[in-house]
C-alpha cells in the first residue's frame, strides 16, 4: 500500500468557505448556528440567479479577459425538483428530461459541472437549512449569505477552473508550471499551529488595508512584504507548497466577488464601484483555517492591484507566480511588524478549538487504518458522481496521506453506489490508481463479495474484491 497524498479537485471553499464545514465546523473552526433560516421556493431562488446569469456572464470579460459565459446555463435543484435558469429566462425542468440526461442530482452542498441542452452547465444544490446557516456564518465576508447569489457565484467560479483556467483543455501556463514544480498542496500538518496562520493572516489583513486606502498602498504594502518574508523564513516547506493553490484559487476567487458585486449593482456599475463594493464586504481575518488562505489573499492582493491602475492578470495566465507575489515584486518590507492582539488571540483559540474536533475525527482515522484488524474500503476516485465535499485537508506524521473529515460523495460503479455522507477518508494510490479509503465498522456486511453498508454516514451497495495487504484486508469497490 502506498501511502501517498492523492490529488483530487474536492468542492473547493471557493464557492463559499462555509461549504466545507457540513460537520459542525465553519471554515473558521467556530460551531454553526443551531437555529436554521428558512430556504426560499425554488423558483424564487431560480428566478433571482437568472437575474444575476443576465446582468454577468455577458459580461464577464470586464472582469477577466477572455472570460464569456453568455451561452453557459445553469441547473438549480433542492434535491426535488429542478430548474434551469440562462442569460434570457428560468424554467422548471421535467424531471424526464433530468433522467434521460442520465443528471443525478448532487448531495446537500454539493454541485456537478454537466453539459445541458448542449451547452457548458453546472447542476447547484441549493444551499437550505444548515447550509445556509452556515453561509451566514462566514467571518471574511467573502460567501454571500443569500442562497441564490451563493448558487451564483458558486456556479461563476466552478465554470472560471474548467472554462477559462483550463480552456479547450488548454491549461494556463502559469498554473502548469507551478503543478509540475510540486506547489499544489492544501494540506495541513495535524495538530494544527497557530504560528503559520496568524503570519498568513496578517498578509491578507495588510493587504486588505492597502485595497482599501490606494493612497497608502505603497506603505502598506511593505508590511504585507515583511510578513511574507517571516512566513517564507518560519515556514519554508510550508511556504513552497500552496503557491499552485494561491493562483488557482485566488483568481478565482476574485472574479467570483467581483461578479457578485456586478450582479448586485446591476448595469450601473463600473470597475471602480465594483472594486470598492467588494471591499465593502471584506473583513480582516481573525481567526485561522488555511484552506481559506489562498482565496482570502488572492482577492485582496488582485484588488489591491485594481486599486493602484496594475493590470496583473494577462502576466498571472503566463508566469508562475502568485496574485501576492506579482503584487509585491520590487516592494521592499517594512521594519519588523507586530501582531495585533486581536488577530493572535483569534486565531491561537481557533487552532486550539479545531485541534480538539480534529482529534476526535482524525486520531480514530489514523487508528483505524494502521490496524490490522480493520476492513478498510476503497473507493476508485475516478468513480466519483458529481463534486467532493468536506471539512478540510489535513496529513499527520504518523499518516502522510491527505485526510478529510465529514467527506461526502457518491460514488458510481457498475455493481452499485457508495455514499460518504460525514465520514472521515483518506486518500491512498495503489498501483498507480487513487482511492478514498475508509475503515469499517465490524457491522459492515460483505455476502457473496458484495459490501452492503446502511450507516448514516455511509451506505450503498456495491461489489468488492478482498486484498491481503500485510495481514490487513483491503476491500476494493468494482
Amino acid at each position: 500500500m502506498t501511502c501517498a497524498p492523492r490529488r483530487t479537485r474536492f468542492l473547493p471553499i471557493a464557492a463559499g468557505l462555509a461549504v466545507m464545514a457540513a460537520g459542525g465546523l465553519t471554515a473558521c473552526g467556530t460551531s454553526t448556528a443551531r437555529q436554521h433560516p428558512a430556504a426560499a421556493p425554488l423558483e424564487q431562488t431560480a428566478e433571482q440567479v437568472q437575474q444575476a446569469i443576465a446582468t454577468v456572464w455577458p459580461r464577464l470579460g470586464e472582469i477577466w479577459p477572455g472570460a464569456d459565459f453568455s451561452d453557459h446555463n445553469l441547473l438549480l435543484t433542492d434535491g426535488r425538483s429542478v430548474w434551469e435558469a440562462d442569460r434570457d429566462h428560468a424554467t422548471r425542468v421535467e424531471e424526464d428530461k433530468v433522467r434521460a440526461e442520465k443528471i443525478k442530482l448532487p448531495q446537500r452542498g454539493g454541485f456537478d459541472v454537466i453539459t445541458w441542452q448542449g451547452k457548458h452547465s453546472l447542476i447547484v444544490r441549493v444551499a437550505q437549512g444548515k447550509e445556509l446557516g452556515q453561509l451566514r456564518q462566514d467571518p471574511l465576508g467573502l460567501t454571500s449569505p443569500s442562497a441564490a447569489m451563493h448558487a451564483f457565484e458558486l456556479a461563476t467560479h466552478e465554470q472560471f477552473h474548467p472554462y477559462v483556467q483550463n480552456k479547450d483543455g488548454k491549461t494556463w501556463k502559469s498554473l502548469a508550471k507551478l503543478e509540475a514544480a510540486g506547489s499544489g498542496d492544501r494540506e495541513e500538518l495535524y495538530p494544527l499551529r497557530a504560528a503559520p496562520r496568524i503570519e498568513r493572516a496578517m498578509i491578507y489583513n495588510t493587504l486588505l488595508d492597502a485595497a482599501k486606502d490606494p493612497g497608502r498602498a505603497r506603505e502598506l504594502l511593505t508590511k504585507t512584504a515583511w510578513w511574507r518574508q517571516k512566513y517564507q523564513s518560519d515556514h519554508r516547506e510550508e511556504a513552497d507548497s500552496p503557491k499552485q493553490v494561491d493562483l488557482l484559487e485566488g483568481t478565482t476567487k476574485y472574479v467570483e466577488q467581483t461578479a457578485l458585486s456586478m450582479a448586485l449593482a446591476g448595469d450601473r456599475s463600473g470597475a471602480g464601484d465594483l472594486r470598492k463594493a467588494t471591499l465593502s464586504r471584506l473583513k480582516p481575518m481573525k481567526t485561522a483555517f488555511k484552506g481559506v488562505e489562498p482565496y482570502a489573499i488572492g482577492t485582496a492582493a488582485l484588488l489591491a492591484a485594481d486599486a493602484q491602475g496594475k493590470n496583473l492578470k494577462t502576466r498571472l495566465t503566463q508566469d508562475p507566480t502568485t496574485p501576492l507575489d506579482a503584487l509585491l515584486e520590487g516592494v521592499e518590507p517594512a521594519p519588523p511588524q507586530k501582531v495585533p492582539d486581536d488577530v493572535r488571540q483569534g486565531v491561537t483559540a481557533a487552532v486550539d478549538k479545531t485541534n480538539k474536533q480534529l482529534a476526535q475525527s482524525i486520531d480514530p482515522f489514523v487508528k483505524a487504518i494502521q490496524d490490522h484488524g480493520t476492513r478498510v474500503l476503497m473507493l476508485p476516485v475516478d468513480k466519483v458522481s458529481g463534486s467532493v465535499g468536506g471539512s478540510g485537508f489535513y496529513t499527520t506524521e504518523e499518516l502522510p496521506i491527505s485526510i478529510t473529515p465529514e467527506a461526502r460523495a457518491t460514488f458510481s460503479l457498475p455493481s452499485g453506489t457508495m455514499t460518504l455522507a460525514g465520514v472521515t477518508a483518506g486518500q491512498m494510490e495503489q498501483d498507480g490508481t487513487g482511492y478514498f479509503a475508509v475503515p469499517l465498522s465490524a457491522d459492515a456486511k460483505v455476502t457473496s463479495d458484495r459490501l452492503t453498508v446502511k450507516a448514516k454516514n455511509l451506505h450503498g451497495s456495491i461489489a468488492v474484491q478482498a486484498k491481503d495487504d500485510d495481514g490487513q484486508t483491503f476491500l476494493y469497490a468494482r
